[in-house]
C-alpha cells in the first residue's frame, strides 16, 4: 500500500504539530511505502505569504503535484482539504466545542477523519461530521522528555515558573504573566522564563494601555522569543520548577504534556484535549465562553476560559506543597513515558492503516 502524507502546517521546530507529524511519518515510514508532501518544501517567499494569511486567520490552499498513491493522509485544517483519487483521510485538530459549519462539506467528502482526542472526536461528530471518526493520540520523545530518577526537587534557590505557548493568544500567556506579577512581583525569590515562538503577546500593566511595557522589561522575567531545537527546548523545561499553561483550547496539548513527561509540576487547563492528561499534575478550573474568540474561531461555539483566581491559588499551592505535587507529577511522568511515546501512540495509526489496506484488498 502506497501512502501520501501531506503536512500542511508550518514548521515550528518542536513547538507545534508539525513536529508531531514528523514523528508520526518517521514511525509509519518503517512499516509502509510513505510519500511525503510537505509545505516546508515551498520557497521562503511562499512560506512568508502563508504565515501572514495564517496569522490573520485566513485559510490558504496548498497543493503540489500529487504522486500516485492508494491512501492520502491530509494532515491539515479542513479549510485546505482537497480530495484526491484514492482513499482520503482528513487528519485534523480543533480547539473549540464546535467546528465551522463551512468545513462540513469538505470533511464529509473524505472517506474518514482522524483526530487526536476523545473530546475532539465528539466535537466533530456533534458538529455534523457523518463519516467515520477515529481518535488517536500524540506523544513525547522520551529521549528528551523522560521522567526523573526520583520526584523532582526545586531547581535552584529561586523558584522558576515557565510560561510557554506565546504568541498564540489562546494559550493565555498574558494571564500567566498577570498572575506571576500579582503573586510574586515584589519577591526576589521568584522568577519567570517566558518562552515565545516569536514576538511575545503579553505585556506588563496590561490594564493600563498607555502604560504597558514589553514583558522583557520586567527584571525577573527572562524572555526567549526565538525558535530552538527540541534538545534546547527540553533544556529550557529543565530550568523550571513549574510550567504554566492556562490554555483556552487544544487539539492535543504537546507543550504541557512535555512538562508532565519530565516530572515538572504543570498547571494546565482541564479542558478540551488536555483532559487526557491534566489530572496527572495540577488541573486548572475553567468555564465555557467566547472571550477573545476571533479569526477562524469566531462563531464556533465556546472554548475554555481558565479561572484567573484558581490559577493564582494553584501557583501558591505548588509553591507551598512542592514535594507533594512533584511526587504526583513524577508518577504521572512515568505513565506518560509508558503509554505516550511516539512509538507507542504510532501503533494506533499503523493498525488503522492496516485495516484500510485490508478493506481495499491492498498489500500493506
Amino acid at each position: 500500500m502506497k501512502i501520501q502524507w501531506t503536512t500542511a502546517v508550518i514548521s515550528s521546530k518542536s513547538e507545534g504539530y508539525s513536529d508531531a507529524a514528523s514523528y508520526l511519518k518517521s514511525y509509519l515510514g518503517k512499516h509502509f511505502d510513505l510519500i511525503e508532501d510537505n509545505i516546508n518544501d515551498l520557497s521562503p517567499e511562499q512560506l512568508d505569504e502563508i504565515r501572514k494569511m495564517h496569522n490573520a486567520g485566513i485559510g490558504f490552499i496548498y497543493e503540489k503535484i500529487t504522486k500516485s498513491a492508494d491512501v492520502y493522509v491530509h494532515n491539515a485544517l479542513p479549510i485546505i482539504f482537497s480530495k484526491k483519487s484514492g482513499y482520503n483521510v482528513c487528519f485534523t485538530y480543533w480547539e473549540t466545542n464546535k467546528i465551522p459549519s463551512s468545513w462540513l462539506d469538505s470533511i464529509n467528502s473524505a472517506d474518514e477523519l482522524w483526530t487526536t482526542s476523545k473530546w475532539a472526536k465528539e466535537v466533530f461528530i456533534n458538529s455534523g461530521v457523518n463519516i467515520p471518526v477515529y481518535d488517536f493520540k500524540l506523544g513525547v520523545n522520551s529521549l528528551n522528555y523522560s521522567p526523573p530518577a526520583k520526584p523532582r526537587g526545586l531547581v535552584k534557590d529561586k523558584f522558576t515558573f515557565l510560561c510557554i505557548g506565546s504568541p498564540s493568544t489562546r494559550k493565555n500567556s498574558q494571564m500567566s504573566v498577570d498572575a506571576f506579577i500579582k503573586l510574586f512581583g515584589g519577591n526576589e525569590r521568584f522568577q519567570m522564563i517566558y518562552k515565545s515562538n516569536g514576538p511575545p503577546d503579553a505585556r506588563i500593566n496590561n490594564d493600563i494601555p498607555d502604560a504597558r511595557m514589553l514583558v522583557k522589561d520586567h527584571r525577573r522575567i527572562k524572555v526567549i522569543d526565538w525558535q530552538v531545537s527540541e534538545e534546547d527546548l527540553a533544556a529550557i523545561y529543565d530550568q523550571a520548577d513549574c510550567v504554566l499553561y492556562p490554555t483556552s483550547g487544544e487539539g492535543w496539548g504537546l507543550l504541557p504534556l512535555q512538562g508532565i513527561a519530565k516530572g515538572i509540576p504543570t498547571i494546565c487547563t482541564n479542558a478540551t484535549a488536555c483532559t487526557e492528561f491534566a489530572e496527572l499534575s495540577v488541573p486548572l478550573n475553567f468555564k465555557w465562553g467566547t472571550k477573545n474568540m476571533f479569526g477562524i474561531y469566531d462563531g464556533c461555539g465556546d472554548w475554555a476560559e481558565p479561572d484567573f483566581d484558581d490559577l493564582c491559588d494553584k501557583m501558591l499551592y505548588v509553591v507551598n506543597n512542592y514535594d507533594e505535587v512533584a511526587l504526583k507529577t513524577f508518577n504521572g511522568s512515568k505513565w506518560v513515558n509508558q503509554n505516550l511515546t511516539w512509538d507507542k501512540v504510532g501503533q494506533g495509526y499503523k493498525e488503522r492503516l492496516c485495516q484500510i489496506s485490508n478493506k481495499l484488498n491492498l498489500k500493506a
